[in-house]
């Protein structure tokens, strides 16, 4: 039997991520996937890139273009906003699970067969689709919208359809349209090929198999919007069928597993965040590990107060912005995949805003651990600021003007605490004032 310190049940990019990462702080890690992902592409914003390369993970931005044109067509207007990069998933992912292996991760082309043991004091036991049992001290679950929970939360419930075209692909870029029956995307990619896909409603398919997905995908295309524009085109392959919808999966954090990615929250492809997602809440789970490791009881409150800010909240605020994206396409909103959507989950600001200045104790990262830090809320920040220009916000409470022994700022301070006393002066927070002749830019983070 295998015995580790984490094993990653799933190798897509939030388990292969979370592998690497845990295998880098010096963790015994085990990933275990067995590999299948299919050749498609998907698009890659910014900040994934931006995100890769500050980890050092060349290899796998390699899988992706540079940053392409997107061309949209929604809610009435034809232009091109913004961009986004190509990625290819199938070498993507390989790339990433490569540069787990290389920091020291063990792994296995396996599925996670049962769970049987599960405590959240002693760990997980294991059994994996090869027979073999491992014993883990935490399980991190990424292994998408397969993974099993007993709390789902859903919205409109969507499924993607996509297929290779045949024929050579276009100029380079990619393509959103809305259309009565749903949203089109097209990936023009020369080396690759044309990548089309199709977001319906879910329920909106009917029968099963090959020929199903193939007369549902040929009736979109008919549309009379399309304008016959897709009405010689075939595929090269099968296509492919992926749930797509909105789901918050995991709402509570229960010790010894940990979700990631979509096994959180599974995000809707409309909002372009899916890779986002995945690796930042890889990143979010290795100072929970860390931190539950080193000090069990302690680390577990921390980790289950961080885990429900962030995927609740993630989930809110998707559904939100989703609802928004939906709202903005008012010639469709009488049919019913666009009715539906306009309407969920509420009429909620997809970010609310705050009125009041004040300090709330949250879980936040320092140092990779979880730690209790005071975090100042503004109406300018309502998200919360834990640090100003590296200086926990706790640190600086004796200068604001409310505290019950309110100092002025010292007459030399360091140039951290310079930047960080001009940045409370402009929330109004700064007990007396400081001579300067110039604003500086202030770096400030909730989280380290």
């Amino acid at each position: 039997m295998t015995c580790i310190d984490v094993a990653v049940a799933g190798g897509g990019p939030a388990g292969a991520f979370t592998a690497r990462e845990l295998a880098r702080a010096g963790l015994s890690v085990l990933l275990i996937d067995p590999a299948t992902c299919r050749p498609r592409l998907e698009g890659l914003g910014e900040r994934v890139a931006q995100l890769l390369v500050a980890k050092g993970l060349d290899e796998a931005l390699a899988a992706a273009s540079n940053p392409l044109p997107r061309y949209v067509t929604w809610a009435g207007l034809t232009g091109t906003a913004n961009g986004e990069r190509l990625v290819r998933r199938h070498v993507f992912d390989e790339a990433l699970r490569r540069a787990a292996l290389e920091a020291g991760a063990q792994t296995r082309r396996a599925r996670l067969g049962r769970l049987l043991k599960s405590d959240a004091q002693r760990g997980v036991l294991l059994k994996l689709s090869t027979g073999e049992e491992v014993s883990a001290r935490l399980l991190i679950d990424a292994r998408g919208r397969q993974a099993t929970s007993a709390q789902r939360l859903k919205g409109p419930q969507t499924l993607a359809i996509a297929g290779l075209t045949q024929g050579t692909a276009g100029v380079a870029g990619t393509h959103v349209e809305a259309t009565p029956q749903g949203w089109l995307w097209v990936a023009e990619d020369p080396d690759f090929g044309r990548w089309l896909q199709i977001s319906i409603a879910a329920e909106d398919l009917s029968g099963s198999g090959q020929a199903a997905l193939q007369d549902r995908m040929a009736r979109f295309l008919a549309q009379e919007q399309l304008a016959g524009r897709f009405s010689d085109l075939s595929f090269r392959g099968p296509l492919i069928a992926r749930a797509a919808g909105l789901v918050l999966a995991a709402p509570r954090l229960q010790l010894p597993v940990i979700p990631v990615g979509d096994a959180a929250v599974a995000i809707d492809p409309l909002s372009g965040h899916g890779l986002f997602w995945a690796l930042s809440s890889a990143l979010s789970a290795v100072p929970s590990v860390l931190t539950i490791l080193e000090n069990p009881e302690e680390g577990q409150r921390l980790a289950a107060r961080f885990y429900r800010d962030r995927v609740v909240e993630t989930f809110w605020r998707q559904a939100r912005t989703g609802r928004d994206f939906y709202r903005l396409e008012t010639r469709l909103s009488g049919n019913p995949f666009w009715m539906e959507r306009v309407c969920w989950p509420d009429d909620a600001p997809s970010h609310p805003s705050v009125s009041e200045t004040f300090l709330q104790q949250r879980v936040v990262v320092d140092n990779n651990r979880l730690v209790e830090r005071d975090v100042l809320v503004t109406p300018q920040d309502p998200g919360g600021v834990a640090y100003v220009a590296g200086i926990p916000v706790g640190d600086l409470k004796p200068f604001f003007p409310s505290s019950a022994m309110a100092q002025p700022p010292p007459c030399a301070p360091s140039p951290a605490l310079k930047a960080a006393f001009g940045w409370l002066e402009s929330r109004g927070l700064l007990q007396g004032s400081l001579s300067r002749t110039q604003h500086y830019q202030t770096k400030t983070r909730e989280t380290a």
